[in-house]
């Protein structure tokens, strides 16, 4: 019996989905595998997403059987790639909340140095519960498997599943603070640029790497393009917003060294995973003076995302690879 007592027996403090104790308005519900949750968590996750939010949070034991209409399963990848798949305009409310919740959040902790918990519940979850729509509803479902998914593991500071791809877009964006203006930051086209960009990264690593960067500026493949088209974009504001020299360096070196300071330290910030390689740095100079001769000699505005932009991009960057072959020909 004394066993039956120590091993069955022990009390529970908390909800296994929110991890807050029980009170009046949290009460317990046990289910049939023994495990116990607060009742309006429960009906959160039972109503809040697909097929397998019909088991368990915990040990994944059935608790009712799922409705054949759910067809679309409630995982990772899926709604992923569902959320992906919405239209530009409600990802673009989607970011532009994400704008508005990384203003206040930076107001609070001027460092930047936000933890992945003050990202998500600050941040991250408002925007997707202030962009979600119907019942059956791809920002609805992200909020719900990220939400309990987090408080399972017992919200740890290095994002997991869903929350990766999250957390790397709010801190993209942070980090292009100073080079984005207010304005921009509204408009759809440029919020496009920067959703695309953070997608194009797929689901596992939760840093940017250099390394990224690097493949697509040789434009031998479209992997990362959306993310290059972005720091062009970047390039762009940088010389747009960026007080001017008094005089452009005639050395060589001396150019390389402003231009990857300015767009490497100042446009992106230096929480990028490695660094960029010596042939990207010849070619974003020649990028570089390019976008300053269009901007300030022939009087051209700069880009921010507009149809057919991604053609400029790839012209400009085309452009510096085949001067960078030809010097190496010499």
């Amino acid at each position: 019996m004394e066993d039956f007592i120590q091993s069955e027996l022990q009390p529970t403090d908390d909800c296994g989905i929110c991890s807050e104790g029980w009170s009046y308005d949290h009460i317990p519900v046990a289910l049939k595998c023994r495990h116990i949750f607060g009742h309006q968590c429960l009906l959160r996750w039972l109503r809040g997403g697909r097929n397998n939010n019909n088991t368990c949070p915990f040990c994944r034991h059935a608790i009712y059987e799922a409705d054949q209409g759910d067809s679309i399963p409630f995982e990772t990848n899926s709604i992923w790639s569902s959320l992906c798949g919405q239209s530009s305009e409600r990802l673009n409310a989607l970011v532009v909340a994400i704008w508005r919740n990384l203003r206040s959040l930076r107001d609070r902790t001027p460092s930047g140095n936000y933890t992945v918990k003050e990202l998500l519940d600050q941040c991250i979850f408002p925007a997707l519960i202030l962009a979600s729509g119907g019942r059956y509803d791809s920002f609805k479902d992200c909020y719900s498997l990220t939400a309990v998914s987090y408080a399972s593991l017992g919200h740890p500071d290095t994002p997991q599943g869903l929350a990766i791809p999250l957390i790397r877009l709010a801190r993209l964006m942070d980090r292009c603070w100073f080079s984005i203006p207010n304005h921009l930051a509204t408009l759809e086209r440029t919020n496009i640029v920067f959703w695309k960009s953070n997608a194009c990264m797929g689901l596992q690593s939760d840093t940017i790497d250099w390394n990224f960067i690097n493949e697509a500026s040789t434009l031998d493949n479209d992997r990362y393009f959306p993310l290059l088209h972005l720091f062009t974009v970047l390039i762009s504001q940088v010389i747009a917003h960026h007080p001017r020299a008094q005089q452009w360096p005639q050395r060589g070196y001396e150019r390389m060294n402003l231009v990857v300071e300015r767009c490497c330290s100042t446009a992106v910030g230096t929480a990028w995973k490695g660094i960029p390689s010596n042939e990207f740095k010849n070619r974003l100079v020649i990028v570089y003076e390019e976008l300053k001769r269009h901007q300030g000699d022939m009087n051209r505005i700069s880009l921010r995302g507009n149809e057919g932009e991604e053609h400029i991009v790839r012209g400009l960057w085309q452009m510096a690879n085949w001067k960078v072959k030809r010097v190496e020909m010499r």
